[in-house]
């Protein structure tokens, strides 16, 4: 009995610690990253509901970077700045400088999603209809040639669209694709210092941002953005990946300003 005691006295004292408290940090829990049979239902199922995407439900920690009027010469400094902080974006292409740059388009497929964002940049809303789905055609086509695909992700420029636009846009099985933030880098005088509050005001769960590619104050401005949007507790992801993880509501609440691009 006398041996037995000590045995007794220490599983009384192990038990304790094994079903309470841990003892030591708590271990490191990889950030769900959606697959891409779940990406493409959600980016379905989004089509499906007939209205461009402004921005997710606010349900998740998740926001999505988007990047207009690629692919350019500051693409490999923007997705150097991308890579190194593990951040996935959305890249929307303007089809006729993709030839001009197809080795940036290509690495860019590495850290995110392609997107058509017209053949010449056109006010599309200008156009008959049948240039409009020339300007989406000769896209898709270029890409599929370049990069082995097709996109399935449309942003109008300058946000210019009315029902033949997106008419020609579902025609393609394109999902239409928006902001909830404007970062402003697109207007005259902007400067670093001016994206940087600009994103950093409207920024908040399921936000999408709107940026551009081709300026050299953006790709600076965007470690700033980056270090607040983890310090804040949120991730950087592609708009596929942010629809998978918190798709928008049926009715879009999202706070917005909208601007042109």
């Amino acid at each position: 009995m006398r041996c037995l005691t000590p045995i007794i006295l220490l599983a009384l004292f192990v038990v304790p610690l094994a079903s309470g408290s841990r003892v030591g940090p708590e271990p490191y829990r990889r950030p769900h990253v959606p697959l891409q049979w779940e990406q493409r239902r959600a980016v379905a199922h989004a089509l499906q509901q007939g209205t461009p995407v402004y921005c997710g439900g606010g349900r998740s920690n998740a926001v999505a970077l988007t990047f207009d009027d690629g692919p350019g010469p500051f693409s490999a400094e923007l997705l150097n700045v991308l890579r190194d902080e593990g951040a996935h974006a959305t890249f929307f292409l303007v089809g006729n400088r993709l030839r001009d740059w197809p080795q940036a388009a290509r690495a860019e497929t590495l850290l995110g999603v392609l997107g058509n964002h017209s053949w010449s940049h056109a006010h599309l809303t200008a156009l008959p209809r049948w240039l409009v789905w020339l300007e989406l055609a000769r896209t898709q086509a270029s890409m599929s040639a370049e990069l082995g695909w097709k996109p399935r992700l449309f942003r109008a420029p300058y946000e210019l669209h009315d029902a033949m636009t997106d008419g020609v846009a579902r025609s393609f099985g394109l999902l239409e694709v928006f902001w909830s933030v404007d970062s402003g880098d697109d207007v005259r005088h902007a400067t670093t210092r001016s994206v940087t509050r600009k994103v950093l005001r409207g920024l908040r769960p399921g936000a999408i941002v709107l940026m551009h590619e081709i300026h050299p104050w953006t790709i600076r401005a965007l470690p700033a953005i980056l270090h607040a949007i983890r310090a804040r507790g949120l991730r950087a992801v592609s708009v596929p990946e942010l629809l998978a993880l918190d798709p928008p509501a049926a009715h879009q609440h999202c706070p917005f300003a909208p601007g042109g691009d």
